[in-house]
């Protein structure tokens, strides 16, 4: 009984230098831009064999995951419910090609050369734009090193996403259709034209 405790502990020790290890060896951006960790499990019961530790252990893993999951959706609604509100226009676009940034003038050359996402409006979901190419660059990328959300700029030749458009006809967001939840927006999608 004592050696299995013993093991037990030793288990959860290797365990944590390890973990100590993998943040140590991340840098600070990536670090930043992580979820936040679930909070330790409780202390296993007294007795317990390894098998039935990483049982419990596995549980309260999921029962977080869970829990998360149902937040991170709830922050998407809301996040679509915005953007459907404050865009002017909503369009289906399909990923044309890559592009490069050129001709900015003396003060933003750093900026020429740059990869775009070049994309072609198939579809008005919300309002009316223009059937002329969009373009859609990174600029200066956040900490975390990509632009949340813009999977369009991510995206490959023939892929289909939904763009919101602002009043001055840059794209705020692009998601893929799949990542699509907020009921209006659905609506909009299924609506002949």
């Amino acid at each position: 009984m004592l050696g299995a405790s013993i093991g037990v502990q030793a288990m959860k020790y290797i365990g944590f230098c390890l973990m100590a290890l993998a943040v140590a060896g991340m840098t600070p951006p990536a670090l930043a831009c992580s979820p936040m960790p679930y909070p330790p499990p409780p202390a296993s019961p007294a007795g317990a064999s390894a098998a039935d530790i990483a049982a419990l252990q596995q549980a309260w893993s999921q029962s977080h995951a869970a829990s998360r999951a149902v937040e991170d959706r709830a922050w998407q609604l809301k996040r679509q419910a915005r953007l459907f509100d404050e865009a002017k226009s909503i369009a289906v676009v399909r990923y044309d090609r890559a592009g490069k940034v050129s001709g900015l003038p003396k003060e933003f050359d750093y900026m020429n050369g740059s990869p775009t996402a070049i994309l072609k409006p198939v579809r008005w979901v919300k309002g009316k734009g223009s059937p002329a190419e969009l373009t859609l660059g990174m600029g200066n990328p956040p900490p975390c090193g990509q632009i949340p959300a813009h999977d369009a700029y991510y995206g490959k030749p023939g892929e289909v996403f939904l763009v919101y458009l602002a009043d001055d006809d840059h794209v705020m967001e692009g998601f893929r259709l799949e990542k699509i939840a907020e009921p209006r927006t659905l609506a909009a999608l299924t609506q002949p034209q």
